[in-house]
């Protein structure tokens, strides 16, 4: 109850005290502002407005994860003529697979792309690829020539890989692979990302081995050769807490899904 006068009423008119102006004008204004407390929860609870914290490797930054992410972050999907994201921030972070499984657990990031196997089972993956790795060689090597390279044929090469706290299971099979050849791996250099490691085959400080996708990394002073009857192996999935319910996250990986659907079924 106002106890104020909100109209004042005479033979044959009608109209709005100084006070009805005011609580006129305020009202529009409250149910305007409760009709977008509605609106804007309701998008949120859809995955339209918020953030989303990405993480993912080098490799993978070269490869399926920016084209889904751009077209999550571009607002490329449209429904009924509006922008399906148009008020989602992503927040994408560089990091390793060992340290985005530790992320993932301490809730630090929404989703990761990162590569199994994983040494650990508490999260939900999705595969999305898999791709073969390829030898990096300096231009003028010996074995350049060849189409294809095998381990034994490295022998006496000297090994640029990355650290193996960065991804054990990897590191331990590359080694694994040169015993099945017959030698133990000189490793001269560690180095992080794939760049890096590409750069120091330039500089003719060994060989390296990175993904197929790292080949669009043009240097004149190297070459990419395959490697022969290899099970060395690059999986790519997208990893997420069991108990996140984001619903940013909910409709990113509902992006992520119909991407690998229409990848699937692109001839290669």
């Amino acid at each position: 109850k106002l106890d104020v006068k909100l109209l004042d009423r005479g033979h044959g008119f009608c109209k709005l005290t100084a006070a009805g102006e005011i609580f006129l004008v305020e009202a529009k204004r409250l149910l305007f502002e409760a009709d977008e407390a509605i609106t804007k929860t309701r998008r949120v609870a859809r995955g339209e407005i918020g953030q989303l914290k990405i993480a993912i490797t080098d490799s993978a930054l070269h490869g399926i994860p920016p084209k889904i992410i751009k077209i999550f972050g571009d607002r490329c999907k449209r429904r009924r003529g509006a922008y399906r994201y148009p008020d989602v921030e992503i927040l994408m972070t560089e990091i390793c697979t060992e340290d985005q499984v530790k992320a993932l657990q301490a809730d630090q990031f929404d989703l990761g792309f990162l590569h199994p196997p994983l040494r650990d089972d508490s999260l939900n993956l999705l595969p999305i690829s898999q791709e073969d790795f390829v030898v990096v060689l300096p231009v003028g090597h010996p074995l350049s020539s060849q189409k294809q390279i095998s381990f034994a044929a490295l022998a006496k090469e000297s090994f640029i890989l990355h650290p193996r706290e960065e991804g054990p299971i990897l590191y331990d099979l590359i080694v694994n692979l040169c015993e099945q050849g017959g030698f133990t791996p000189k490793i001269v250099q560690e180095a992080l990302t794939n760049q890096t490691r590409v750069s120091l085959v330039s500089a003719g400080v060994g060989i390296a081995f990175v993904p197929h996708n790292v080949q669009s990394l043009m240097n004149a002073n190297v070459v990419y050769k395959t490697l022969e009857e290899s099970d060395l192996k690059l999986q790519l999935a997208a990893a997420w807490r069991f108990d996140n319910s984001s619903p940013v996250l909910r409709s990113f990986i509902s992006v992520l899904k119909e991407f690998k659907l229409s990848f699937s079924a692109t001839p290669s």
